[in-house]
């Protein structure tokens, strides 16, 4: 759990909110246990005959004599003798129970004895169990009284002195609310009152439960969205500094898997902390208090569920982590089949393999389906086994106590309660199971999600220095680099010194490791071994910034942001005016489209530029670099979108711009080789030869193909990107 556990840190800055949601928390937890204690005052007021004031009344004297008394009718034809005179009595209070050395006890008092009457100065009263429970009652700590009592098997009464000892607290308290409350004596339907403000009391309860649920589940709720907020920025933010293999072997699909439904599924893991797993375990000791308070050794009969009950919940956490981790892998793949779908859909539908594509989809969604089932049959199995532990100490328990009431020494109303407080306990309990299987399932998604922050991010050296701004040379010295998943190098030993202004054409056959070569210059890529120079200083001891900062960059695979097309040229650079924007279009010839559209530069170009042509998306691309103002300039296919007459006109304006600029080409047409100074030429990563046209038409075999094949074939056929 350390991932699940390292989210929490996003918390931190919402700990006020955090704080209100455990204050409600515990007003939740202490309305429960309100709740839960109406139900014995409920009990006396509908069920028992001594109602509220008699349980009251009972506790005081209980407390106070230090025993356990009980008011009952007497078996038929039962009768005392008293000075020769035989009197049938109806109601005794029967003594059930004594305390050890207790106050009753040392009087003499034993159990199964029956208290008749008292004598409390003013002469022997023979009183019903009621009246003479509620005249012990109303004494004070420490005023003596005589107690009329028949012991078992002897009809002849005896007296018993004591002093009345302290009630409990709780006693007291209950004594204090029967007195508040108007006695209704004992017709019963006068008890309905004392009822309706019982179902009073308990709406109040549950309106304020209601608010302080909704208090607790909002403050958690924002508090929450806010860190996975906070998490998302940055863990974008270390995407954007993450090397660009990491990518070529994760996938954007993988990475748009974490960011979406891997931060959802941490989401709900840490709703499910900070809502059932404060809420429901204080309901639950709530429960445990109560039940513990009216028999706490039968409750302890109840726990012993508790030990299986982890085992159960630790086993199939273990087996719900490992589901949901493969879970939301088969997430991104489905994620990477739809990318790439709708993406090609063009190519889809030209091809005519729709048919395949939702074969393809079919696949991954089932193994995805195949997963979630897994994660339902272990959250479905959660519930009924711990209800069937839950079910079978409860019964148990119950037994238990079923043996106490019928032996007179547990309440019938006391019994009720005490298994709803049983049932109210195991409830949460039941909830909370289900609480380790979506905290396994946020574990598998924290791990997923913190390793993109976790991965090795560009090198940056310490003490590295400000690049100046390029003036002398580049130099590419003894460079090899080796792909991660690769077995052999993609450029191997490659020395090439290019000197400030030159325009270099690199050639080669399709993989020969020519983009790869140039990826090196801004650091797109990382030398494996040797070192790529500017103006003598290594690239790897520079500032990303700086570094970058001299270098335009255009691709054959052009991108374009869902943004203004005056908003895509100026990508990079802040504060540009439009006439500074207009002026670089016009050198790339994308003012002249631009102006026939209703909104000019304000133009949405659409996600990727869907709303532009190719040629016109590369033109854009094209004065992106032109309005960046780069020392060096690396074009890498970067006329293989525009048409003939476009091409023309770019070279036209590329002429003069590239002019005192270090540029590096790489290309198939005889146009944009040509006009290179010098001419390098790759085969399987390693650099074959260099110079000038004329110099390698005469001793470069490999460039007489080229030339032969590709440059002069048409003159404007272009290759694929290596």
């Amino acid at each position: 759990m350390k991932n699940f556990l390292r989210s929490l840190r996003y918390l931190r800055p919402y700990r006020v909110r955090i704080a209100i949601a455990v204050l409600c928390v515990i007003c939740i937890a202490s309305l429960w246990a309100g709740g839960l204690g109406m139900m014995l005052p409920g009990a006396k007021i509908l069920i028992s005959d001594e109602g509220l004031h008699g349980w009251a009344y009972l506790s005081l004297v209980n407390d106070r004599m230090e025993a356990k008394l009980v008011g009952q009718k007497t078996p038929p034809g039962a009768a005392i003798e008293e000075n020769g005179v035989v009197r049938q009595i109806d109601t005794v209070v029967n003594v059930v129970g004594l305390k050890k050395d207790g106050i009753a006890q040392k009087a003499g008092l034993l159990a199964s004895d029956w208290i008749i009457g008292v004598n409390d100065g003013e002469g022997l009263q023979r009183l019903r169990d009621d009246l003479l429970i509620r005249h012990l009652a109303q004494l004070q700590q420490g005023q003596e009284v005589t107690l009329s009592v028949v012991r078992a098997g002897s009809n002849h009464p005896h007296t018993i002195t004591l002093a009345m000892g302290e009630a409990k607290l709780a006693s007291r308290a209950l004594g204090k609310v029967a007195a508040w409350i108007p006695d209704p004596g004992p017709v019963y339907a006068k008890r309905f009152n004392m009822f309706l403000g019982l179902l009073v009391a308990v709406f109040v309860i549950t309106i304020l439960r209601g608010l302080f649920t909704f208090l607790q589940e909002y403050f958690v709720g924002t508090a929450i969205w806010q860190g996975i907020m906070d998490l998302r920025c940055d863990n974008y933010n270390a995407v954007l500094h993450l090397p660009t293999t990491f990518f070529s072997e994760k996938g954007v699909s993988d990475a748009t898997s974490r960011f979406v439904s891997d931060t959802g599924e941490l989401a709900r893991g840490q709703n499910t902390l900070l809502g059932k797993t404060l809420v429901e375990p204080a309901k639950a000791v709530a429960s445990i208090f109560i039940a513990l308070y009216w028999s706490w050794k039968l409750t302890i009969i109840a726990l012993i569920a508790g030990p299986p009950a982890y085992y159960f919940i630790r086993r199939f956490g273990k087996k719900m982590h490992r589901a949901s981790k493969r879970a939301l892998e088969s997430w991104s793949s489905m994620l990477g089949v739809l990318a790439e779908t709708l993406q090609g859909i063009r190519v889809v539908k030209a091809y005519t393999m729709e048919g395949r594509e939702r074969k393809r989809f079919f696949q991954v969604n089932r193994q995805l389906l195949r997963q979630q089932n897994r994660m339902e049959r272990l959250d479905a199995a959660t519930s009924p086994t711990m209800e069937s532990l839950g079910i079978v100490t409860a019964i148990v328990a119950a037994g238990a106590a079923g043996y106490l009431v019928f032996n007179y020494k547990m309440d019938r109303d006391v019994f009720l309660v005490w298994m709803a407080a049983l049932f109210a306990m195991f409830d949460p309990v039941r909830k909370l199971a289900k609480v380790s299987m979506r905290f396994q399932a946020s574990e598998a998604a924290a791990a997923r999600i913190f390793e993109l922050q976790d991965a090795p991010r560009e090198v940056i050296r310490p003490l590295s220095q400000k690049l100046p701004r390029h003036t002398r040379s580049l130099e590419f010295r003894n460079v090899c680099y080796r792909y991660p998943s690769a077995s052999v190098d993609a450029v191997r030993n490659v020395n090439l010194k290019i000197l400030a202004g030159q325009t270099v054409a690199i050639v080669g056959p399709n993989g020969s490791g020519k983009t790869t070569l140039l990826s090196l210059v801004p650091r797109l890529l990382d030398a494996t071994s040797g070192q790529v120079l500017i103006d003598g200083v290594d690239v790897m001891d520079v500032t990303l910034r700086s570094l970058r900062s001299q270098i335009g960059l255009v691709t054959q695979d052009t991108v374009l942001f869902h943004a203004t097309i005056a908003e895509n040229i100026s990508y990079g650079l802040r504060r540009v005016d439009r006439q500074t924007v207009i002026e670089a279009a016009q050198k790339a010839f994308v003012h002249e489209f631009v102006q026939e559209m209703p909104d000019g530069y304000d133009t949405i170009v659409g996600e990727h530029g869907a709303t532009l042509s190719g040629g016109q998306k590369q033109r854009i691309s094209i004065a992106r670099a032109i309005l960046r103002d780069p020392a060096i300039m690396i074009f890498d296919e970067a006329m293989s979108q525009v048409d003939s007459d476009s091409e023309h006109r770019i070279h036209q304006a590329m002429e003069g711009f590239t002019k005192g600029r270090t540029t590096l080409v790489i290309a198939h047409r005889f146009a944009t080789v040509l006009s290179a100074d010098i001419i390098a030429v790759m085969q399987d990563g390693m650099l074959v030869d260099a110079g000038t046209h004329k110099q390698l038409l005469d001793r470069c075999r490999l460039y007489q193909h080229l030339y032969s094949t590709q440059f002069m074939d048409g003159g404007g056929v272009s290759a694929v990107r290596t």
